[in-house]
């Protein structure tokens, strides 16, 4: 009687630790899976952050820059953030992640600086703040290429990176022009 209750109690012990690993390893998989989750929370909140940026701040060049080339750029800043912004909309939407709907206070902070200059000042802050901020966008976007798993999500970045990576040389371009005119242009 003995041998068999210690048996038992063997038995037990042991079906008891293959079920703790079990659940272990689901919970593993549920921890990783919210990792990632997470990472495509954060990085589709800080893209819209820098999609509402580049709208705001465009818009802003095609009525207050002095040279065409400002406005110009200005007008494809509005367009193709506002295409990448409505797609990360709907994508966001199928996930379930709200997305911000105003900008953080540094980003509001430029964007009055911005307001605020006139003349060839705007177009040298506007042309320096948009290098600055693509890079940002540009450094987002890769480094969340290689961290997130969700194939929407890395469609969407695939799909997008190139046009940033497009915007940051037309941006360094435009201010490589801006800075070599005189400041009464």
């Amino acid at each position: 009687m003995k041998k068999r209750s210690i048996l038992m109690l063997m038995w037990v012990a042991l079906f008891s630790s293959v079920a703790f690993v079990s659940c272990d390893d689901d919970d593993d998989a549920a921890a990783e899976l919210s990792a990632d989750q997470q990472r495509v929370s954060e990085f589709m909140m800080k893209a819209a952050a820098s999609d509402m940026f580049e709208i705001q701040s465009g818009e802003l060049a095609k009525t207050k820059g002095t040279q065409q080339s400002t406005k110009d750029f200005g007008q494809q800043l509005v367009t193709d953030h506002t295409k990448s912004s409505n797609e990360m909309k709907a994508l966001a939407a199928k996930m379930g992640i709200t997305l911000p709907t105003a900008l953080s206070a540094d980003k509001q902070a430029m964007l009055t600086e911005l307001n605020g200059l006139s003349g060839m000042a705007f177009d040298r802050r506007f042309a320096a703040m948009q290098v600055t901020a693509h890079e940002e966008a540009v450094n987002l976007y890769e480094t969340s290429e290689d961290n997130i798993e969700n194939d929407e999500v890395e469609a969407f970045i695939n799909k997008t990176l190139p046009v940033l990576q497009m915007h940051l040389e037309h941006a360094r371009q435009h201010k490589t022009m801006i800075d070599g005119m005189p400041a009464g242009n």
